[in-house]
């Protein structure tokens, strides 16, 4: 008796062994590159992984394998697998790099995969400035996550304690004299704590904080040929505006050769008041430093009343036109950025909503103290942000006008003379 009944546990189990062996075999692989770590503590980090588990829950048939990748390097890497034909099956296209993604045709048209099997209300709950950037001659080639909006972050207890209330910072003299107020020296005449700062390393750089002053001047980042116009008198005021900043003591010296990593994690040390940030970064300065203590406002003006436009960046994610797995990846792309992944990057990642609806439901959320900043950002993304273009390639503009206040600050370079050489570095590397 004993004998047969090990033999029915050995026999059922060894069914049971073959049909989870048998489910596996099947299932259909999902490859997808992104910065983002599922197995991570960040709150982006979080959201990503609960959404894959969800999916592979609801779509036991798929799995979703993420290859996290360095952000910088992510969308090159992308375009040289493309040609070699081992491309991930799901991208995630960083802004800069966007045009020359659609023009290799290493992106599939979501239209056809995706978006035409929507309703009405479905499209229009997506359609803004980024969903306009990545739709070219009637195909759509990605979707917005991750949506960036680059403008002042600020400590709100330290602005508190200095008497300053961050609605009064409303011109750029405002900000310089925020700084001021806002740099702390101990007895020995030693800077304890600086006022702002922004990174300027060549490394995983940010778009330049000069931006801002040229755009809020009229004058165009480019010229409609592709060429750079970053040595206009703007430029030279606003690359002027911040080296000045560090020569007199108001940003720490070190910012010449400081990632965004770095300059965050002096921000979230008490080294510095303000910083240039991101509305993406702002959940995990929260999550050290508490909801209260990291704030966002709107970029000063040149007057007062008007806000100087800010850099908007993100990441569309896209699926790789030549993936076997096409299908499978659509199901993917629309669970993780409509319903329900739109909600889960915001209320888990404290991310911008990329669907209408999502501001509207999650709208006594946001409106919870230390979130507000998801507004703020949402609002400056639609009244005073800019995208930049896909018509031409911009790879590289971050990293042309940080090297030139390296050398203004590092070799006492002229800045008119530094703005040029870096458009010239620029129009060369892109062969304009």
């Amino acid at each position: 008796m004993l004998r047969r009944k090990t033999a029915r546990l050995v026999m059922g189990a060894a069914i049971a062994v073959t049909a989870l062996w048998s489910t596996t075999a099947m299932a259909e692989t999902v490859r997808m590159w992104t910065f983002l770590n599922p197995e991570g503590t960040a709150p982006r980090e979080v959201a990503l992984a609960q959404i894959v588990k969800d999916f592979e829950a609801a779509n036991p048939d798929i799995d979703v394998v993420v290859e996290p990748q360095v952000w910088d390097q992510m969308t090159p890497k992308f375009l040289a697998a493309h040609g070699s034909g081992s491309a991930p099956d799901v991208i995630w296209v960083v802004t800069d790099f966007l045009g020359d993604a659609i023009q290799s045709g290493s992106l599939a048209d979501l239209n056809e995969l995706l978006v035409n099997n929507w309703p009405e209300e479905k499209k229009a709950d997506f359609k803004d400035a980024y969903w306009d950037l990545t739709s070219v001659d009637g195909k759509q080639y990605g979707i917005f996550t991750s949506r960036n909006y680059i403008s002042l972050v600020y400590r709100p207890d330290l602005l508190a304690e200095a008497g300053i209330n961050p609605e009064d910072l409303k011109t750029w003299d405002d900000l310089r004299a925020a700084a001021e107020k806002l740099t702390v020296k101990d007895a020995s005449g030693n800077v304890t704590r600086y006022g702002f700062s922004a990174a300027y390393s060549e490394q995983q750089a940010d778009p330049h904080p000069m931006i801002p002053h040229i755009l809020a001047s009229g004058e165009p980042l480019f010229h409609p040929d592709g060429k750079a116009n970053f040595a206009s008198d703007a430029g030279v005021k606003g690359l002027e505006f911040y080296t000045q900043m560090i020569k007199d003591g108001l940003s720490p010296s070190q910012a010449a050769t400081w990632t965004v990593d770095d300059l965050f994690e002096q921000f979230a040390s008490d080294r510095i008041a303000m910083i240039q940030g991101s509305a993406v970064r702002i959940s995990t300065l929260q999550s050290k430093l508490g909801k209260d203590k990291v704030s966002m406002s709107l970029w000063p003006g040149v007057e007062a009343g008007k806000h100087s436009p800010a850099v908007m960046a993100g990441w569309s994610v896209g699926i790789w036109s030549g993936s076997k797995s096409q299908e499978a990846a659509a199901k993917f792309v629309d669970f993780m950025l409509a319903d329900p992944g739109d909600k889960l990057w915001t209320e888990v990642g404290g991310q911008i909503p990329g669907m209408k609806s999502t501001l509207t439901e999650l709208k006594e959320f946001i409106s919870q103290p230390g979130n507000e900043y998801l507004s703020v950002a949402a609002t400056g993304a639609a009244e005073a942000g800019w995208l930049s273009p896909i018509e031409f390639s911009v790879g590289g503009y971050r990293q042309a006008l940080n090297r030139a206040t390296q050398q203004v600050l590092v070799e006492g370079k002229d800045i008119k003379a530094a703005l040029t050489e870096a458009e010239e570095h620029f129009n060369r590397q892109n062969g304009r």
